[in-house]
């Protein structure tokens, strides 16, 4: 060899940069090895990721369903409440005393008693 191949051959074995010799015969590939320790815990790790995960979805689903839920809730209680007002507005009308006298005059037949009729209790 002569000695301009020499050094064209030196040239390109070291960093361009640097100008280092870069020797890679004794750098070891490292292969990517799992152990049985490792692989239980990832499985592990993914049982408890995924659980957490459904109970997420669970939970948001269920607090959906409660907030239906309280909506028809109340709904129904804003239903009753004016059953409820309407009712006691009946009640008011029935038991009134004009009301009370016209149904006993008109459907009972009933009239003002005489005064004969009128027994007082001491």
């Amino acid at each position: 060899m002569t000695r301009p191949d020499k050094v064209a051959k030196m040239v390109h074995s070291r960093n361009a940069r640097s100008g280092v010799r870069i020797n890679n015969s004794r750098v070891k590939r490292h292969e990517f090895h799992v152990t049985r320790k490792q692989i239980f815990l990832i499985i592990i790790m993914l049982f408890l990721f995924m659980g957490s995960s459904i109970g997420y979805v669970w939970s948001t689903f269920e607090s959906t369903q409660i907030g239906y839920d309280l909506s028809q809730m109340q709904k129904e209680e804003m239903r009753l409440r004016e059953t409820n007002r309407k009712l006691k507005l009946e009640l008011a009308v029935l038991k009134s005393p004009q009301n009370l006298e016209v149904m006993a005059t008109q459907k009972l037949g009933l009239g003002q008693p005489s005064p004969k009729q009128i027994i007082v209790l001491q």
